[in-house]
């Protein structure tokens, strides 16, 4: 009887963990009726494993006791510190809706720098965490915001966890650092009816030129930091080696073609990164039986068409759903929608999450 009760009760039992997430991870809802009626998170400072050593984090989960999915946040690249009260927001809204979440910070990222060694990181962390005896594996998976969403899917198709990953959800993921240089580098995106201008977002830009520059030796990618950053002329182009030369034929593109032939004289260390940090490159190694994708349409962080390619390269494969919104890089404040526009984007955004809950409430 119980067993029964407990099955017939899942869809709705799924539908209030995905309602108190809802209401809990947007701060401008009114949320404080789920306090009323849910255990405030325990917050736990841990360490994890690394390729470089023991990294510490922190762990919102149920005070409940048992054993509750698990799910690694891959932040991403964020224009604040770690003690932003922006951060506790996710992982409160998480555990207040059942998971024990694992916030997962990269210092590559932390310093504005995308790095193929937190595709192994974010592996050996969620390993970690699915060990723990307060985290259930089977219904155990990732999730990540922006670039953190693009490491959050390579990491699940990495050979240590890929058979472990229940689910995997990325807001805003990039498809191939190929096809996103070329866009940053030339201010273009694609559109079904061509090219059209794209006015690119600083913190894109940013992290494209200090990913790119860290390759070279530390003189090289300060000058170039200050040139492309900063608006220091660059004089003296003749002083760089032949890889900063490359790098900033790159930087200096001023059109689709320039970008193009730029990309493909750019050094063979940086080209090999650029494909071990493309979630194309790991498409047909993602075993995770639920993956969901979101986008904004107007996105000037990351074009919507990366996640666009992405669903195509995955194709037909059963339990792939896509999200299309029009929030503003998952502000909703952002974007300044008329109410009606709003209450609709906020649907969509909810119907996507919802398929998380339904998939791992047991």
């Amino acid at each position: 009887m119980i067993d029964f009760i407990r099955k017939t009760s899942r869809p709705l039992r799924a539908l209030g963990r995905a309602t108190v997430f809802f209401l809990k991870v947007f701060p401008m809802l009114p949320s404080r009726p789920v306090d009323w009626v849910t255990h405030p998170p325990l917050i736990e400072r841990v360490q994890y494993p690394t390729t470089d050593g023991i990294a510490e984090g922190e762990i919102y989960r149920p005070s409940s006791p048992g054993r509750h999915p698990g799910i690694l946040v891959c932040l991403g690249v964020v224009p604040f510190e770690v003690n932003h009260p922006q951060v506790p927001v996710l992982g409160r809204a998480l555990a207040r809706a059942g998971f024990a979440a694992l916030l997962y910070w990269s210092p590559a990222m932390r310093d504005f720098r995308l790095d193929p060694k937190d595709i192994n990181n974010i592996a050996l962390a969620y390993q970690w965490l699915i060990e723990q005896p307060f985290v259930d594996a089977s219904r155990s998976g990732l999730l990540g915001t922006c670039v953190g969403g693009s490491f959050a899917l390579m990491a699940a198709a990495h050979p240590l966890i890929r058979q472990q990953v229940s689910f995997v959800s990325a807001y805003a993921p990039y498809s191939s650092l190929w096809t996103f240089s070329r866009d940053i580098a030339s201010s273009t995106v694609d559109e079904q009816d061509g090219r059209r201008a794209w006015k690119v977002d600083s913190l894109t830009r940013k992290v494209f030129i200090h990913s790119l520059t860290a390759f070279l030796y530390p003189e090289e990618s300060g000058y170039l930091c200050r040139t492309f950053l900063e608006g220091e002329e660059l004089d003296d182009e003749s002083s760089l080696s032949e890889d900063g030369k490359a790098v900033a034929a790159l930087l200096s593109a001023s059109s689709l073609s320039e970008a193009e032939s730029a990309l493909e004289h750019l050094p063979d260390q940086i080209r090999q990164a650029f494909s071990e940090i493309s979630p194309l490159t790991y498409a047909e190694d993602l075993q995770a039986p639920l993956v969901v994708l979101l986008h904004d349409r107007g996105d000037q962080v990351i074009p919507i068409g990366e996640t666009r390619r992405l669903c195509a390269a995955l194709g037909q494969r059963p339990g792939l759903y896509f999200t299309e919104m029009q929030f503003s890089h998952l502000d909703p404040a952002k974007g300044k929608l008329p109410p009606l526009k709003l209450l609709r984007e906020f649907s969509r955004f909810f119907g996507a999450v919802s398929r998380l809950f339904h998939h791992v409430v047991d």
